[in-house]
């Protein structure tokens, strides 16, 4: 992840992005809150590729990913 992909980030809240994991996983997150100092962002779920990974709740939770396990970062284009 770099600088740009930070700034798309804080330029999100509220609004759904593409996360491309380090490990793989891709997945639509619905930016709630990035934190420069913690180096994290917090988000609620829209979809993964890995579903088996995410406990099954009746309230959806939000969700904590550090910088270093983000490969990149795509905004969603408006169709």
């Amino acid at each position: 992840m770099n600088e740009s992909d930070i700034e798309l980030l804080k330029t999100s809240v509220n609004k759904v992005v593409r996360i491309i994991c380090r490990d793989g996983e891709d997945l639509l997150a619905k930016v709630r809150f990035v934190s420069d100092q913690d180096q994290e962002v917090i988000y609620d779920l829209v979809s993964t590729t890995r579903e088996s990974q995410y406990e099954k709740h009746d309230e959806q939770p939000a969700y904590l990913i550090n910088f270093e396990d983000i490969d990149r970062i795509e905004p969603l284009r408006k169709s």
